[in-house]
């Protein structure tokens, strides 16, 4: 008996250490993407007084010193969602890598790697991670409150090409597999049917006029963890682009 409870001692021990340096690991990466994020918009000279009157606010040559690979920046009053947002030549790199091309849990904000860079696509997905100190899309489910969406009809986008407020129109949660993940379209009616699709799963309705034959959208996608046993469900959350 005083054997297995030596054991029993050693295997805790061991189960504590491991989840101490599991602990420290992902506060050390926490720290250093926040970091790396004060960095960033100090360099860009951003803050929370921006608005949609302010244009050529991002000083895209500076990020591009640091990574090539930035085509936008996304900003969410009232939120941590306020970030460079970079394009890869897959959807895996950025999924556990920051912006400075470090290893990190957190991931960053990414753009689809099969979009074109310039938004000009009819619909343009982008990533990030739900997490749970709220960086990256941590707080993107407030979307999914119509008390938020009221204060916050529209966000901003900001890119090589210019700049955009973010008008949503859509915002739910779906399955991985949902049809709503749809970036290509066959055809005008195509595109239509799938606006009236994405208008119709929104968890409330907003005064937004799409037109199918005008509108470029962008799609906000995370993870939601809404069904912690089969993890499949993800939030999506849809607005059209209006240039500034």
């Amino acid at each position: 008996m005083k054997k297995i409870k030596i054991l029993l001692l050693i295997c805790f021990s061991f189960c504590l250490s491991i989840s101490i340096y599991e602990l420290a690991k992902v506060s050390k990466e926490t720290k250093q993407a926040e970091t790396l994020k004060e960095d960033l918009i100090d360099l860009i000279e951003i803050d929370d007084n921006s608005s949609e009157e302010t244009e050529d606010i991002i000083n895209f040559d500076e990020l591009k010193k640091i990574n090539s690979d930035v085509i936008g920046w996304i900003k969410i009053e009232d939120t941590e969602i306020n970030y460079p947002i970079v394009q890869g030549t897959n959807n895996s790199f950025y999924l556990n890598h920051s912006y400075d091309k470090k290893w990190s849990g957190a991931g960053s904000i990414f753009m689809d790697y099969s979009s074109t860079p310039d938004f000009s696509d009819l619909n343009t997905f982008i990533y990030g991670h739900h997490t749970n100190n709220g960086s990256m899309f941590g707080e993107l489910y407030k979307y999914m409150d119509a008390t938020f969406y009221k204060k916050h009809p529209s966000f901003y986008l900001y890119t090589l090409n210019g700049n955009y407020v973010v008008d949503v129109f859509s915002a739910y949660v779906d399955d991985v597999e949902s049809d709503s993940y749809q970036q290509k379209f066959s055809s005008f009616e195509d595109y239509e049917n799938y606006l009236n699709n994405v208008i119709n799963k929104s968890k409330y309705k907003t005064d937004v006029e799409v037109k199918a034959d005008y509108d470029r959208i962008i799609t906000l996608y995370s993870c939601s963890h809404e069904n912690r046993r089969t993890r499949r469900d993800r939030y999506y959350v849809h607005g059209i682009l209006r240039k500034l």
